[in-house]
């Protein structure tokens, strides 16, 4: 894992060289100053990047193993519809729960885990502005949800995806001693804002063992999808797992 002193220290040396050795110094003070800042928004904004929280993103497995799983749900009209899917390719996925979503749909949250799928919390809110939070605010969200998760299920889940896949050092400590095993993803669908063509057709390509792919299932077009998906893995050899399988770790506590 990169610690953020390490990579702030390294950068204050580059910079000190810069000064001392370099004409132009305000120029290059302003491009070192707006690379390590660039560096800071890519290791808060890539979930994978394990600057600031370890992440499991993806399986060291040679083994033609794969995971999935959803987030956003559980949906009303769409989730139930995955679940048929999942059933008839006999495919065990994580689904990564909204509080406010499982709030409305209770039933369907234990539907989804007498399935044998697991459950992972997603926060509460999953508001825009969520990594602006104040640590405490962040934890009082995440804490909602696992309350929530654990009244429904009687189950209290170890397994946590930040909002939007966004880590900082509030949500560092948020969660430092909620226990969590913390999921990314290696394949991102982008099945929110593509057409179902080019994310079949992005997935397809980026497929390999170990890999965490991360679909949603609030939207409609994750239907032909998942359908397109689960028939090509299969084709492929491709065996899909739980994710607590796939890397060896606790899901529930």
């Amino acid at each position: 894992m990169i610690k953020p002193r390490t990579t702030f220290v390294l950068y204050i040396i580059v910079l000190v060289l810069v000064y001392l050795f370099l004409p132009w110094k305000g120029i290059f003070f302003i491009i070192i100053t707006g690379l390590f800042l660039a560096h800071l928004v890519y290791c808060s904004a890539n979930i994978c990047s394990q600057a600031y929280i370890k992440t499991y993103c993806k399986s060291d497995t040679q083994e033609k193993k794969i995971t999935i799983t959803f987030d956003d749900g559980p949906d009303s009209e769409i989730t139930p519809k995955v679940l048929e899917i999942l059933d008839e390719f006999n495919a065990m996925a994580t689904f990564f729960c909204i509080g406010n979503q499982i709030a409305k749909n209770k039933e369907l949250l234990q539907q989804i885990d007498s399935k044998g799928h697991l459950i992972g919390n997603h926060s509460f809110s999953h508001e825009f502005w969520f990594d602006l939070y104040p640590a405490n605010k962040m934890q009082k969200d995440i804490k909602n949800t696992n309350r929530l998760i654990f009244e429904t299920i009687g189950k209290k889940t170890k397994l946590f995806r930040p909002p939007y896949g966004v880590t900082n050092p509030s949500l560092k400590k948020a969660i430092k001693d909620l226990n969590f095993n913390t999921i990314g993803w290696s394949i991102r669908s982008l099945d929110t804002v593509s057409k179902t063509e080019k994310t079949i057709k992005r997935i397809k390509k980026k497929l390999s063992p170990g890999d965490i792919i991360l679909f949603h299932d609030n939207r409609e077009q994750i239907i032909p999808i998942l359908k397109e998906f689960l028939s090509y893995a299969k084709s492929e050899g491709f065996e899909i797992v739980p994710l607590d399988e796939l890397f060896n770790i606790q899901a529930y506590e």
